[in-house]
């Protein structure tokens, strides 16, 4: 479960994931825009005129991606930060050539980045949506594209889901809460998880090599991670052959 009592607190010696000629300022604005979570630097890069930054975090259960746009010498700003550089959901931009640079970092050079994939990739640094499919698609057929919040989000929206309201999401619901940033800070990796029968939800847990965990209550989640985003909840469809005959209507027919 996802909560400032289990999360780690960047209070170790920060220093020592970072290369000696890292600028202090840097590593200070970091610490400041992510004071929850064990932060690692992966590389700095040049695009678009601009310099780069970029590191992977750990937030709890949560594993994700952060990018930190450089402007002189002492100024940064957050320029994208999610479980995944991903397709967003906005029109292609300026910060869309710096994910794919990004992508490619981070998935090496042959990696397609944001090419229409028909599944999300293993080859990530916290491959959420590969676990998802993992449970849905022999379900429902249906295979999220993406391994980021938002991109996640974006395929369960233009799917032909069921839209629950999380408090009353049935078994078998995905609920998705976005990752969250500003420029500055404060940082929060989001993450999506499915509801279970006992009314828990349940998640990989990137702290134990993604093994699937009871993160605790749907009740407990929602109080703490709508307090960061709003959180979207979805019932996918099941394929034909595992529909009981009854109305096709209904929700029940569904995960």
């Amino acid at each position: 479960m996802f909560c400032k009592s289990c999360l780690y607190f960047a209070a170790y010696l920060f220093s020592g994931f970072i290369r000696a000629e890292t600028p202090a300022a840097l590593v200070t604005f970091v610490q400041q825009a992510v004071p929850h979570g064990e932060i690692r630097y992966r590389a700095t890069f040049t695009a678009a005129s601009s310099t780069y930054h970029l590191f992977t975090l750990q937030q709890a259960e949560r594993k994700g991606v952060l990018l930190v746009r450089q402007a002189g010498n002492t100024q940064f700003e957050i320029v994208g930060a999610d479980t995944s550089f991903g397709p967003s959901t906005n029109e292609a931009t300026e910060i869309d050539a710096v994910m794919k640079a990004a992508a490619r970092l981070l998935n090496g050079p042959t990696s397609n980045g944001f090419t229409a994939d028909t599944a999300a990739s293993w080859r990530d640094v916290c491959p959420l949506g590969a676990s998802l499919n993992e449970l849905l698609t022999p379900i429902s057929g249906f295979a999220l594209s993406s391994n980021s919040t938002l991109g996640i989000l974006r395929d369960l929206q233009r799917s032909d889901a069921y839209v629950v309201e999380p408090e009353r999401a049935p078994p078998g619901s995905i609920l998705v809460c976005p990752s969250h940033f500003t420029p500055q800070g404060p940082v929060i990796i989001g993450f999506a998880v499915i509801v279970g029968a006992d009314r828990c939800v349940y998640g990989p847990d990137y702290c134990q090599s993604g093994a699937w965990h009871r993160l605790g209550t749907l009740s407990d989640w929602l109080r703490i991670n709508q307090s960061v985003a709003p959180v979207s909840g979805y019932l996918l469809r099941a394929k034909e052959k595992h529909r009981p005959p009854s109305n096709s209507g209904n929700p029940s027919q569904s995960l």
